[in-house]
């Protein structure tokens, strides 16, 4: 026998009343600052979202470094949200776990023309009606694909970034090549969170890696010869970019050939840096 529908939603209510009864003052407080956070990205309206930062509030995308401070994240995503057309951040779930708010969502978003959803799990630190410290978790490649516009208009605009890569290629090739172990390390992250994979190997870390280079190919003789072709840049904001292409490296008694790519972001210096580096090697001579 199906209930009625007036009596469905009296029970709704009551499971609703009962739980939140169960939160203290302060929980609820912390869950309608988090809901006024969601509701100014629904509608665009970025000086409430940095509002409700705290002055020395952070803002962590896992992937990356954390933004620290209201009017740094305020510059740092000022890029990023005049590509925005439309936004939704759809909550599946919401909660407090641990005085601090989880919430379970879904981001539908219209970026450069090109509409995507990406799954998300944010987790806010709230204190006092302002956000403190915000992190979010994602899978990166589904996040990287929505950020390249369906019109290519992100790399038209950025070629200046494109030959900075390119230079930066190059420069390793030539640091390689004159021994220079220390140059052709420093363009890449200095952070743990730095991941090297190649062959059945992953180093992580910007001193795992340089020991493992250090101790491998301690001089000029022992580094033998590299080079790089097709090299080929896809800068996907103004900030991070992905560059791959092919390699051969010329040792005393062997030639390996391979194709290697590299995520790079820009740093606050300006600098591109690589991130996370792939090689992998098609033959051996």
């Amino acid at each position: 026998m199906r209930a009625p529908r007036n009596l469905l939603a009296l029970i709704v209510l009551a499971l609703v009343a009962a739980c939140t009864s169960g939160l203290s003052a302060t929980d609820k407080e912390k869950l309608a600052t988090a809901r006024q956070m969601v509701d100014a990205w629904n509608v665009k309206d970025w000086d409430q979202v940095f509002d409700l930062f705290a002055t020395d509030g952070v803002l962590q995308s896992m992937m990356s470094e954390p933004i620290i401070g209201r009017e740094e994240i305020r510059s740092q995503l000022a890029d990023l949200l005049s590509g925005i057309e439309q936004i939704e951040l759809q909550i599946v779930n919401m909660g407090i776990v641990d005085d601090v708010v989880v919430l379970e969502r879904v981001d539908d978003f219209v970026y450069k023309g090109k509409r995507s959803r990406v799954p998300v799990v944010g987790v806010m630190e709230i204190q006092d009606g302002k956000v403190t410290e915000w992190r979010e978790y994602y899978d990166q490649a589904s996040l990287l694909s929505a950020l390249v516009a369906e019109d290519n208009t992100v790399a038209s605009e950025t070629e200046g970034a494109v030959a900075e890569i390119q230079d930066l290629v190059t420069k390793l090739q030539e640091d390689w090549n004159g021994g220079d172990m220390q140059a052709y390390l420093d363009a890449y992250w200095d952070d743990e969170g730095m991941a090297l994979v190649f062959s059945d190997r992953v180093v992580l870390g910007k001193d795992a890696m340089t020991e493992m280079f250090t101790s491998t190919w301690p001089n000029e003789a022992k580094m033998g010869d590299f080079a790089t072709e097709d090299v080929n840049v896809i800068v996907l904001n103004p900030d991070l970019a992905i560059a791959k292409g092919r390699f051969q490296h010329q040792f005393t008694d062997s030639l390996i050939v391979g194709a290697f790519s590299h995520i790079l972001v820009r740093g606050d210096d300006g600098q591109w840096k690589i991130v996370h580096e792939h090689t992998s090697r098609k033959n051996s001579q």
